[in-house]
């Protein structure tokens, strides 16, 4: 261990970056997510080994992970979806965000931390992280219908809670509430612009270039909207929105090939993420109060996310148990959001360390649930040659 400890700091990266690209790949097999493994790798670097504290290196990374994620799942929203559906889809994210603000009050009143931060804290518990569940699906035996339904209730309430994180950072600020709304306003508003002067003098003359473009784009304006006092994801999920709606980047003979390779690229560059976040996780996180936190968190919120999806669904009229239990398993993740809360949490508001490690612990097993309980998708037949 002691070796390890006195390796300079180019060794670390070699040895981080390695085990990051291919041991969460390897766990795959084991049911263990990517995020979860990445999530581990950084959090034994912070306690034993003592690497990357504060590193410009990782988080730059982790930004270009977190960014290129959020670019995608912006893109993924159909619009044209979310109105045929309106009816269930606007009374499932009514039902949620009374939920959430109930939930607030509760832990307002029972816990003693301010509205603004138990607002935060119910978001993190209640939302889908609907880019982690997008790219876990395809691992799990499920049918269309149901992959409809989860994409389209994951990301509507997704785009929720993004607008309802967004009113908690401002709350208490009225005045730079209304100052980052008008610049958020003015970025939606120039972004189209800077999308179709790219398509028209840039794209034609630099092929294959799509790609660098939008994580380019998601990257500034995340990092713009972080400046602001919102998150990176604010920015980067509008840039995806804005994309999506250009036919050259969803529904074009380049669309596809586009889709590849953004999905590739999140999927080298998350990971950066997840061990960024591990990394955060300092020894006051494990405690017996944090403990007793995440049972009662795990006790309370699972069978409550549970039941609110499964009793919301009523597309389904045949085969109604097993539509909708799958459904509502399949929304439980919240890993993504539920770490990027948690850092607003522990570095704007300086949270008790026992809390946000009950939030931890109700994250990560929330997360684990569709890999516990769904069968998973037969690995792919290679042939080996001589």
């Amino acid at each position: 261990m002691e070796f390890l400890n006195n390796l300079t700091l180019e060794y670390q990266y070699v040895i981080a970056v390695s085990f990051l690209l291919l041991l969460p790949k390897i766990l795959l097999r084991f049911r263990i997510p990517s995020g979860m493994t990445a999530l581990g790798l950084g959090i034994i670097c912070n306690l034993f080994l003592g690497w990357f504290e504060n590193d410009d290196m990782i988080t730059t990374l982790a930004r270009l992970g977190i960014t290129s994620l959020f670019v995608f799942a912006g893109m993924e929203i159909d619009f044209d979806d979310i109105k045929k559906n309106y009816k269930p889809i606007s009374k499932y994210l009514a039902n949620s965000l009374a939920i959430i603000a109930l939930t607030s009050l509760a832990v307002h009143f029972l816990v003693g931390l301010s509205i603004q931060i138990s607002l935060i804290f119910s978001i993190a518990i209640y939302t889908p992280s609907a880019g982690f569940i997008l790219s876990s699906l395809k691992n799990y035996e499920l049918n269309d219908e149901e992959i409809y339904w989860i994409k389209l209730k994951a990301i509507s309430k997704e785009i929720a809670a993004i607008f309802t994180l967004f009113i908690a950072l401002q709350m208490n600020d009225m005045g730079t509430f209304f100052k980052t709304k008008l610049i958020l306003i003015a970025i939606f508003i120039s972004l189209p612009y800077l999308f179709k002067l790219y398509l028209k003098f840039i794209a034609p003359y630099a092929p294959k270039s799509e790609v660098s473009f939008l994580v380019i784009m998601a990257f500034l304006t995340g990092v713009l909207t972080k400046k602001l006092g919102t998150h990176y994801l604010v920015g980067a999920f509008a840039t995806g929105l804005v994309a999506g709606q250009f036919k050259h980047f969803k529904d074009s003979s380049h669309s596809l090939r586009i889709e590849n390779s953004l999905s590739t690229f999140y999927s080298i560059f998350v990971p950066f993420y997840f061990f960024s976040a591990g990394l955060l996780i300092t020894q006051s996180y494990f405690s017996f109060e944090g403990l007793f936190y995440g049972i009662i968190l795990i006790i309370i919120f699972v069978p409550i996310r549970f039941f609110s999806v499964l009793f919301s669904i009523k597309y389904f009229i045949d085969r109604f148990w097993q539509h909708r239990y799958r459904i509502s398993v399949s929304l439980m993740p919240n890993l993504i959001f539920g770490l990027v809360t948690i850092s607003i949490l522990a570095t704007k508001f300086n949270v008790d360390a026992a809390i946000l490690s009950g939030l931890v612990l109700y994250t990560i097993i929330a997360s684990l649930l569709p890999t516990l309980v769904f069968k998973k998708v037969p690995p792919e037949d290679y042939q080996l040659g001589q």
